[in-house]
């Protein structure tokens, strides 16, 4: 991606700039307020700096593949990406024509002799993909089930074909996400609670960098207090880089009302369940609104489920992932859509706004754990 810097009097002029030189395909990476320079100042309103980029447009199957530390599969589709059960896997060209993280079929390779190929064998006669994907983060109850399900509906044994394999079990897994449809709301409203340090804010400056910037929506933000005093002092200062009101109490001014709104609400301490009541009883004197619950998914995971389940009284609409950039096991993801009766919304990594921030889908998480060439 080939990065554009873009300095305009306000956010509407930085739109216009890269719609205008970067089309509607740009992707705005970064913003920040510039200072006035020398004695202007004194009377000059501070500019911003916008940089954004075009993401070349490539197709899933085609993701370059990344370092073995980051935990894809990567399954070059060649002939010799058919594997037979009982055979290993051979080099060709100096390299090897299947790659894996480093824990990648790590069972096989410790129960062959050094300098043997890693056998891709059945066990117990057993698909390979779960095994793979339990390495991956995936609980090993979810693995056994995903085992099952595979085995039911293909047969005992898996194809062969490695590729066939993976397509098969990535249709398994998306099949069982669209189980949990998005529950309908008409409110425009957005309020996002969670436990300390779960990167709310950083969500919520995220979300709106991309509806005013990208998309060109009116809206306002309110950081209230909740239990504890909301001490986000950086929403209000990215609200007023943007040019987008933050408010400290929930009125309304007089004028058309935005097209999108935002509610930003302090942390709470998710074993205190008087703190998790009270939260609850705060989301019932605000505005008919959609909730997102915002969790930290670096954490491991009986942490992320016992989360998950302090916040089951509140009427949460979908969970929000952060931290993404801090944890390469993406398998984990499963875990809550499978083992819980959440729906997982939305996917961010980074600190840096807007950074990533994008809807969560079967296909946005299942092209980062495997890249298919």
């Amino acid at each position: 991606m080939k990065i554009y810097q873009f300095i305009a009097d306000n956010a509407g002029a930085a739109v216009e700039q890269i719609r205008r030189q970067l089309g509607p395909r740009a992707v705005v990476l970064n913003i920040r307020q510039l200072p006035a320079e020398g004695i202007s100042r004194l009377w000059a309103r501070p500019r911003i700096e916008v940089l954004a980029g075009v993401e070349a447009e490539t197709p899933v199957t085609s993701r370059p593949a990344a370092g073995t530390e980051t935990g894809l599969l990567n399954v070059r589709d060649e002939e010799v990406s058919s594997i037979h059960p009982s055979s290993g896997v051979q080099e060709e060209g100096g390299g090897p024509s299947v790659l894996g993280s480093s824990e990648l079929f790590a069972r096989q390779a410790r129960s062959s002799g050094a300098g043997d190929p890693v056998k891709l064998g059945t066990v117990n006669g057993n698909w390979r993909l779960p095994g793979v994907l339990r390495d991956m983060g995936l609980a090993p109850v979810h693995a056994h089930q995903l085992n099952d399900h595979l085995q039911h509906r293909h047969g005992e044994l898996p194809p062969v074909n490695l590729r066939e394999e993976i397509s098969m079990a990535c249709a398994a897994l998306a099949e069982w996400w669209d189980r949990k449809p998005l529950p309908p709301s008409t409110s425009s409203v957005h309020v996002f609670v969670g436990p300390f340090g779960s990167g709310k804010t950083t969500a919520l400056c995220k979300w709106l960098t991309q509806a005013t910037l990208l998309a060109g929506h009116s809206a306002r933000v309110w950081r209230l207090d909740g239990s504890t005093a909301n001490t986000a002092e950086s929403l209000s200062v990215y609200g007023e880089i943007l040019g987008v009101p933050v408010a400290r109490s929930l009125t309304f001014e007089d004028g058309p009302p935005p097209e999108v709104a935002f509610i930003d609400l302090p942390g709470v301490d998710w074993k205190d369940a008087a703190a998790v009541r009270e939260l609850a009883r705060r989301l019932t004197e605000l505005p008919p609104a959609q909730v997102h619950l915002v969790l930290n998914a670096a954490y491991e995971m009986p942490v992320l489920l016992a989360q998950a389940q302090a916040f089951r009284q509140l009427p949460v609409q979908d969970i929000v992932l952060t931290h993404l950039d801090e944890e390469t096991r993406w398998g984990k993801v499963w875990n809550l859509v499978l083992g819980t009766n959440y729906r997982v919304g939305w996917l961010s990594a980074g600190q840096n706004i807007p950074g990533m921030f994008v809807a969560a889908t079967p296909g946005e998480i299942l092209s980062r754990q495997f890249a298919l060439k």
